[in-house]
């Protein structure tokens, strides 16, 4: 994980996705027992910084298809090669005001300085996640999620209000699971497990949104607790037919499940005292 950033630069969730990807390997190979392994995945996962990443696997041996280090694109060194020539010519400049003969000089005025910025008067902008049980949470975490893994497609999801959690596939290792947390961002929730090759997948584009959101806006009345709040979304396989499960309940644990297709087709509806 040597990197041509300084140390304490931050990680992108693609440095730490490589990290993952060298210890696989080096777990794969013998260089890493199973607990050390685990532990060193996890640190991984939550590493802030370059340096970081480095100390998990600096001396570890690399796969010859490991992935590339972390570097500055060129466009940044070609601003820094730029800055410093304009540094230097600066310089020049200042020294050779210093050695012209000028009895008659003036020194100069110092620069007025700039006032004093009131940092109390910024106000921080919190921007909230939405609902994840809502279109336009669903929606957001869609989006994020392709961002992430580059695709649509999970083994198994449960969206609740403020988080979701799912299962999916590790990249290039089908045979492998990974269960991942997101709030806002996405984190692993322990080492990869065995998978099976064949195991049936959810395209999340699949999902009618708007339908969805029609279904979730009258589950109170459907299941006969009109009083009732959504608690999750559960969108796995049944049989290898993909399903979602709408459960909502009150504060009295009264509740009731919907099933419906991706596409918002009704399939089950199981009311409270029914």
């Amino acid at each position: 994980m040597a990197s041509r950033y300084p140390a304490n630069t931050r990680a992108r969730d693609i440095d730490r996705a490589s990290t993952a990807a060298i210890l696989d390997a080096a777990f794969g190979d013998g260089q890493l027992s199973q607990e050390e392994h685990r532990a060193m995945t996890e640190l991984a996962a939550g590493a802030r910084t370059l340096d970081e990443l480095e100390a998990l696997v600096g001396d570890l041996q690399r796969p010859a298809d490991a992935p590339p280090e972390a570097r500055p694109p060129r466009e940044t060194r070609r601003h820094l090669f730029t800055a410093a020539v304009a540094a230097a010519a600066v310089i020049a400049a200042v020294g050779a005001f210093t050695l012209t003969d000028s009895d008659d000089a003036q020194v100069p005025a110092p620069a007025a300085q700039p006032a004093a910025l009131d940092l109390g008067a910024a106000q921080p902008v919190v921007i909230p996640t939405p609902d994840l049980t809502t279109r336009e949470g669903m929606a957001l975490f869609i989006d994020q999620y392709r961002a992430k893994f580059g695709d649509t497609v999970v083994d198994e999801l449960n969206l609740y209000p403020g988080h979701a959690n799912f299962e999916r596939a590790q990249p290039w290792e089908p045979n492998r699971l990974v269960k991942y947390d997101y709030q806002g961002g996405f984190s692993r929730s322990g080492p990869p497990t065995t998978r099976k090759i064949d195991t049936p997948t959810i395209d999340l584009t699949s999902l009618d949104l708007d339908a969805l959101a029609g279904i979730v806006a009258g589950a109170p009345t459907k299941i006969n607790v009109p009083d009732a709040h959504i608690v999750y979304l559960g969108i796995d396989t049944d049989g290898g037919t993909p399903l979602v499960r709408i459960y909502a309940s009150n504060d009295f644990d009264e509740s009731g499940m919907i099933v419906v297709t991706p596409a918002g087709a009704l399939l089950r509806v199981s009311p409270f005292g029914g």
